[in-house]
């Protein structure tokens, strides 16, 4: 299946510019974390379809895309930037609204606590993370019976919570 993103390098630069709009700047693996949970929230709504061509692997850092990290270790490369599509644009934004005010060390804990299931995020090996192993980690598991009682919504933040009537408690005869 055909990436969303023709290449990475514009998704990445995508996320320096909007560091750039609020007066920051993004770490070369805070970057790596970023673009990671881009390309694994976008694999888990769209279901496998890659955002961009990039291949992670997980190591004592966290994930990384060694090519993209070196081409962006010293900095922003000069190279001339594709327009990314709208559906893009606006999963790129939701993924920068919610993570922006992360570090690097919690967005690293974030991706391990979210994939302790995964043999490569637990070995720190250098493993790749792939597809299957994205989607597993973002998507939700399908195998699970939700309980007809309860609903799955999103809360003012987007994060997934499980909500259910309200029923109150019995009150009991007094005597």
């Amino acid at each position: 299946m055909k990436p969303a993103a023709p290449n990475s390098f514009d998704v990445a630069v995508w996320f320096l510019d909007r560091a750039r709009a609020e007066d920051g700047y993004i770490q070369p693996r805070r970057l790596q974390c970023l673009l990671f949970l881009a390309q694994a929230h976008f694999v888990a709504i769209y279901k496998g379809r890659r955002l961009m061509p990039s291949v992670f692997l997980f190591d004592e850092g966290g994930p990384i895309d060694p090519n993209l990290y070196r081409a962006f270790e010293a900095g922003r490369p000069a190279y001339t930037e594709n327009e990314l599509p709208d559906y893009v644009l606006a999963l790129l934004e939701g993924v920068w609204r919610r993570y922006a005010g992360f570090d690097t060390l919690r967005l690293d804990q974030l991706i391990a606590r979210r994939g302790r299931e995964e043999a490569c995020i637990q070995r720190r090996d250098g493993s790749e993370i792939g597809i299957a192993a994205m989607r597993r980690m973002f998507g939700g598991s399908t195998e699970k019976k939700a309980n007809p009682a309860s609903k799955v919504m999103r809360s003012h933040t987007g994060r997934r919570v499980t909500v259910k009537k309200w029923t109150p408690a019995r009150r009991t005869a007094v005597d």
